[in-house]
This record gives C-alpha cells, sequence and structure tokens, in this order.
C-alpha cells in the first residue's frame, strides 16, 4: 500500500472553480489538476493520495470535492474552513456527511497570534472531529505547538497530523525550535509528516541537512505515526516521486518495516 499524504490541486482560478484570497494572493506558474494527479499516480504505483485543500482555492473547497466525487477510490479529502467561525463544526459535519471529506486543516502557519489554537470556541470543533471520527491536519510553526497540546491533551480520540515536520529552523538543528516538536510526542494521538524537503532543506537531493531531524523524528514519534508524499506537484517535471524515493532510498536509518508505514501504512490508518 502506497499513499501520498499531501497534495495541492488546484485549477486556473477560472469558474467554476475560481482562486480566493482568503490564504494567500500568490498564484501558481502552472496548475495542478486532478487528471494529472492520477495518471502520475498509475506511473509512480501509487494507491491512494490525500487532498489538502489548496491555499489558491481558500476556503471554497468546491474544487476538492470535485475531485472526490470524480475518483472516489483514488482520493481522499481534508478541507480548508475557517476554524474561528462560529458554524465552523456544522460546515465539518456537511463537508464529511455530502462530500466524504475526511477532517480540516487547522491553519496557523500565518498567524502572529495562534492562542485561538486552544480557545473555548474551538471545543465544539474538536468535539465534532471526535464523533466523526476524523483527524486534523495542522499546518504551523514548531514555535507555535505548545498552543496546541491543551487540546492534544483534552481530546486523546482526535488524531493531529503535523505538516512540513512543523516547519523548523533547519539551521538550528537538533537544538532549535524543532525541539518542542520531539516533545510533542509524548502525545499518542499527535503524528508527524515528512513532507515538503525540497522547501525545507538548504541543499539538493537526498536533503542531508534534514537526515538529523527525521532521525529524531524516527525515534520519538516511532514509524507508526509518520507519513510522507511524493513530492507532487512541487516537482514541476514530474518525472520522480523524490519524496517517497528518499524514504525508500536515501535514509538507511530506516528499516523495511519503517518504510511500509511511512509511504502508506500509517495513512492507510488514518484514512483507510
Amino acid at each position: 500500500m502506497r499513499i501520498d499524504a499531501h497534495v495541492h490541486l488546484f485549477t486556473d482560478g477560472k469558474q467554476p472553480f475560481p482562486f480566493r484570497d482568503d490564504m494567500t494572493t500568490e498564484r501558481s506558474a502552472y496548475i495542478s489538476p486532478a487528471e494529472e494527479l492520477i495518471a502520475y499516480m498509475d506511473r509512480e504505483d501509487i494507491d491512494r493520495t490525500v487532498l489538502i485543500q489548496s491555499a489558491y482555492h481558500g476556503y471554497d473547497n468546491s474544487y476538492l470535492c470535485d475531485c472526490l466525487r470524480r475518483y472516489p477510490d483514488r482520493l481522499h479529502g481534508v478541507a480548508l474552513i475557517d476554524p474561528r467561525r462560529a458554524d465552523a463544526a456544522g460546515e465539518l459535519a456537511r463537508f464529511y456527511r455530502d462530500h466524504g471529506v475526511q477532517g480540516m486543516r487547522l491553519y496557523a502557519f500565518l498567524d502572529p497570534d495562534a492562542s485561538w489554537l486552544s480557545a473555548d470556541d474551538q471545543h465544539q470543533l474538536w468535539d465534532a472531529a471526535r464523533l466523526m471520527g476524523v483527524p486534523f491536519t495542522w499546518f504551523g510553526h514548531c514555535a507555535q505547538i505548545p498552543m496546541l497540546e491543551p487540546m492534544l491533551q483534552r481530546y486523546p480520540e482526535v488524531k493531529v497530523i503535523v505538516d512540513h515536520l512543523g516547519e523548523p529552523t533547519i539551521s538550528a538543528g537538533l537544538d532549535g525550535d524543532f525541539q518542542l516538536r520531539l516533545k510533542a510526542a509524548r502525545f499518542p494521538n499527535l503524528y508527524v509528516k515528512v513532507t515538503r524537503l525540497k522547501g525545507l532543506s538548504a541543499r539538493c537531493w537526498p536533503y542531508a541537512d534534514l537526515h538529523p531531524l527525521i532521525r529524531a523524528a524516527l525515534e520519538t514519534f516511532g514509524a507508526r505515526r509518520m507519513l510522507a508524499c511524493t513530492g507532487f506537484p512541487e516537482n514541476a517535471q514530474r518525472d520522480a516521486a523524490v519524496g517517497f524515493s528518499l524514504i525508500e532510498e536515501g535514509l538507511e536509518f530506516l528499516s523495511a518495516e519503517d518504510r511500509r508505514w511511512i509511504l502508506g501504512d500509517t495513512a492507510d490508518s488514518l484514512y483507510g
């Protein structure tokens, strides 16, 4: 089982799937349509993919839902919903019920003050996730993780998957803010994605400056709480699953069983 745990799909911004400025006003130089992803998955022997709603489309999840409708056996979906909306829990339930969406992304990355993560008005949303049995993905900085911890403790049934190793300060190595990420491994409902490696690393593949962090994540979280992605669509040529290749070939400290979990079995346990 090979499951890409993190892919963004987006259109050219034209109707019926326009861009929105909720999360960003930047625009991609290329499009990332479902048809190209499915062809890529077939070529790279990827069984299923978890779609993470693109920031280009913001809180308009209509293209995500359309992709899930067209390829229900190949794709899972994680929506973007404003968690501070009064009806956020209802929106999550509606996407789950009507479109098969399996969770939402908590987007703290842009917030100077992320204390809202554990505010009282978030309990209804977390209760909804617990009742539906869907995980959150979390996009933020390592320094923001302590603000998430009260919810991890209060809702042990709710799985939370941290994107991109928690966006650590790579130049600081293991002595920097990544320590906050490692300390949070004490919460068994917290997971970590070994993703966006090309963007995080200051080096070319196999991203040697990330190896100590990935090894430390393995030692604290274990492979059963780690997930990976291929690199689509960040790999503009789309001719190699560079993220999977790193797990398969570039990290000698991983066992065959570790690789099996990171490349698919963990994602299957969360979304299967």
